[in-house]
């Protein structure tokens, strides 16, 4: 379920990082966002979690027990097991580095277009408060995926090191796990202090 949640929220924010990116540099295109493709991502988005947290339990992979109150993908397989070591390695560019490689490519374009909108643009411009809108929006989805993004490489980084063999202590093991980990908590707390839409929406849902 950690596993299944954690790759849930890394193919969402890469999903966010997409359409930002659309809206951002290719406002022509902004009729392929739309509920019905978004329904279609979040299928997408679960589709592809789900097959590569249940991969394991049909052995391609595996999972072992942390002694600590949870479980996590048995990386020190790799070592003894061709199949495992496709299975790490397949998790780790497709469920990482891809996902890290268009977030990035995404906010650098954006920052880009935005940088140069306003050299081609003034302040009198119809669309300002349009663009404002979109670079607040941009603001906070570069700020959850840096925040993600520095949350997950320490434990990115010690799992290809230890499935390649290189013993990892487990106190850093841990602390690598409870950092990833705690990628859930900071999102909405993220979200609630920069954004002021997401602060009235919050509100009203409980009434204050």
């Amino acid at each position: 379920l950690t596993l299944l949640f954690g790759l849930a929220s890394i193919n969402t924010l890469t999903v966010i990082s997409v359409t930002r990116y659309i809206k951002g540099c290719h406002p022509e295109r902004g009729h392929c966002i739309s509920n019905s493709s978004m329904s279609v991502a979040l299928v997408l988005i679960w589709v592809a979690a789900f097959f590569w947290s249940a991969a394991p339990l049909l052995g391609w992979g595996s999972y072992t027990d942390r002694m600590y109150g949870t479980c996590e993908i048995d990386w020190a397989k790799a070592n003894f097991s061709t199949i495992y070591k496709s299975y790490i390695i397949s998790i780790f560019i497709c469920c990482f580095f891809l996902p890290v490689t268009v977030m990035v490519f995404s906010y650098v374009s954006i920052i880009n277009t935005v940088k140069l909108s306003h050299a081609l643009t003034g302040l009198g411009d119809p669309t300002d408060r349009q663009r404002r809108i979109e670079r607040d929006v941009t603001r906070v989805s570069i700020v959850i995926c840096t925040a993600f993004i520095i949350a997950w490489s320490p434990y990115a980084v010690i799992s290809i090191w230890s499935a390649y063999g290189h013993p990892v202590p487990n106190l850093t093991t841990i602390l690598a796990s409870l950092f990833a980990k705690s990628a859930s908590f900071y999102n909405p707390v993220i979200y609630f202090g920069m954004s002021s839409k997401f602060r009235r929406d919050i509100f009203i849902l409980f009434h204050c």
